[in-house]
Order: C-alpha cells, then structure tokens, then sequence
C-alpha cells in the first residue's frame, strides 16, 4: 500500500488520472504561453518515457519527469531536456517527495511549478467528483494570481544538498508518511525565478 499513500487502488487510479490530465492541461497552457514571452523558447516538447494519459501502469516504474523539451531560458540552453510538472493547488508552500526527488537527480531532470502568488478564495485542490473540465475552469478564473517557476537541474542538486545537510527530509503526514521536504513560498526566490502565468 505504500505506493497509494494509504488509498484504495480504484481512489488511487482515480487520483493519478486526474493529475496526470490535469498536468498536461498546465504543461500545454504553459507550452503556449511561453510564445508570447521573450526570455524564453521551448521546443520539441514530447512525453518522455509515459504517454502521460494517466491510465494505471501495473508494474514499472513511474517516477521521474513527465516531459522533455528543448529549452533557452535565462541564460539556459538544453536541448533534450527532462521536465517535471508540479501543480501546487494551496497556497503557502510546495512539498517534494524524497523518492520523486531522487529521480529527478538521477535524470538530471528541471521542475516546473505552477501556484498561485496569492491567497484565492476558491479551492484549488482536487474535487471530490473529479470533473476535470469545470476544475480547469476554476484555475482558469484566477489564472491572473498564478505563477510558474522552473526549478533547473543544477538549482533542483542544490535544493537536495540544502535540504540534506540542514534535516529538512521528513516524513510527510499528508502524503502517506513518505519521507519529503516542504518549501515555504518566501524561500521559493531562493531557488527559482518566478514568473507570472499571463503574459
């Protein structure tokens, strides 16, 4: 059961089909909206390794970034690049999984985070009937409030050295007491630039 942090295979299936489509929601969105922006050029985006539909994968594994680019960003220029995306639906703090965080170093892999920059009233976490499509909706409400940051392979090295040496991996409750590490968001300019999510 370690796998579903406590939750029933059908609650868990459920669970990784919506944040799979919902990341590719945000992976596309950002996709377009990075045309309109002039610090940054991302091409040849692709799925890397999964077709990332979120149907149920038995055996395997699932870890590692969901997507490869080419990008040149600030300075930044790779091509094949491993990119993971993590939507961060409450605002405050943004929490990492140890594992999820190994496989990243091991892909040398980026992150990029969407969250909001400010408190919103709306609930932004997952709905209990799972309709995607008015979810999407919600987000796309407030869409003004969000921001995207890309955590770069040698900043996501850094963050894990950091949050070795000073015990900040630690089991987490709500996340099936896995071992991971908690950002706060007035450190997130420490390891990341934040950008805003309209151009």
């Amino acid at each position: 059961m370690s796998r579903f942090d406590n939750r029933s295979v059908d609650t868990f299936k459920k669970d990784i089909k919506f944040s799979t489509l919902l990341e590719k929601f945000f992976f596309e969105e950002w996709i377009n909206s990075c045309t309109y922006s002039n610090n940054i050029v991302i091409s040849n985006p692709r799925n890397n390794g999964v077709d990332n539909s979120g149907d149920f994968i038995e055996k395997g594994s699932t870890s590692g970034a969901d997507y490869m680019i080419d990008i040149e960003y600030n300075g930044f220029n790779q091509k094949d690049l491993p990119i993971e995306i993590k939507w961060v639906p409450t605002y405050g703090k943004l929490t990492l999984k140890n594992g999820d965080l190994k496989a990243y170093l091991r892909e040398d892999a980026a992150i990029l985070f969407i969250y909001t920059g400010e408190k919103v009233k709306e609930n932004l976490k997952k709905p209990k009937d799972y309709n995607l499509t008015e979810h999407i909706n919600l987000i796309q409400s407030i869409s003004d409030k969000l921001r995207w940051s890309i955590m770069l392979p040698e900043q996501v090295k850094g963050f894990y050295r950091y949050a070795e040496s000073n015990n900040m991996i630690k089991p987490i409750p709500y996340m099936g007491n896995k071992p991971g590490v908690i950002l706060h968001q007035q450190d997130f300019s420490k390891w990341f630039k934040e950008e805003k999510w309209n151009h």
